[in-house]
């Protein structure tokens, strides 16, 4: 029994032999009067050759199947974890020491301080008790300064900032200002032996000032004086205002 639009074909089956569509060649042509439907509501495939149907879940891709209850298992990974458990803290800029590291450690006791009490009371060793370096301190107190050599060593070393505390930190200081080129200990030496010609202020570039100071000699010394307790302070200016260069 022939059907007209889109019935089953004969025998219930899928699409026969004798109508195309699923044929033992491949590809035939369309069933007579349009495209059946297979029992079950599907196209079927013929017994006699053709693609089967697939099987329940579809076909799995390419490559094969997975193992039972394994899956495809996970995605390649990244990169994985830094080596010794991350990559450390990054670089400081320019080179220089790692981010949160000082440059420098300071002590608690100021230049400035100190060299005022070696001008004015190192004979009796308040400096080296300033300084946290008791013992010192006794010492020079018991030997009047070391008859005025040990003063005067002391007073050089704390005014070219040499110094240190008992910690062995280098004395605290004022913010340097500008850009520093000239020395402080080399400016201080001047100061203090030739003061008086204004060699100092030759030094700094202050020509006029050093002039000056010449033709006064040191302004009658009072002028020289001055010099020497603001350079020791560290408290000093070049001639185009910058602070001075301390040697660490």
């Amino acid at each position: 029994m022939s059907t007209s639009g889109g019935g089953v074909p004969p025998g219930g089956g899928g699409w026969g032999n004798a109508g195309g569509g699923w044929g033992n060649g491949g590809w035939g042509s369309s069933p007579p009067g349009g495209q059946g439907v297979a029992p079950g509501g599907g196209g079927g495939a013929s017994s006699s050759g053709g693609y089967p149907p697939p099987p329940p879940g579809g076909y799995p891709p390419p490559g094969g199947t997975p193992p039972p209850g394994a899956g495809w298992g996970a995605p390649p990974g990244g990169y994985g974890a830094p080596p010794g458990g991350g990559w450390g803290p990054p670089p400081a800029h320019g080179g220089g020491p790692p981010h949160g590291a000082p440059a420098h450690a300071y002590s608690d006791k100021d230049q400035a301080t100190a060299f005022m009490l070696a001008v004015f009371l190192g004979t009796f060793g308040v400096d080296r008790f300033y300084l946290g370096q008791t013992g010192l301190g006794l010492l020079k107190l018991f030997t009047c300064g070391g008859l005025g050599f040990w003063s005067l060593i002391d007073t050089i070393l704390i005014g070219t900032g040499s110094m240190r505390d008992a910690q062995g930190l280098v004395l605290r200081r004022d913010a340097p200002v500008g850009h520093p080129t000239k020395s402080q200990s080399t400016l201080f030496l001047l100061s203090y032996f030739l003061g008086y010609f204004g060699v100092d202020r030759f030094y700094l570039g202050q020509t006029g000032l050093g002039i000056a100071k010449l033709l006064t000699c040191g302004g009658l010394g009072i002028w020289s004086l001055i010099d020497i307790l603001m350079i020791g302070m560290g408290r000093f200016r070049d001639a185009e205002g910058n602070s001075l260069r301390f040697e660490r």
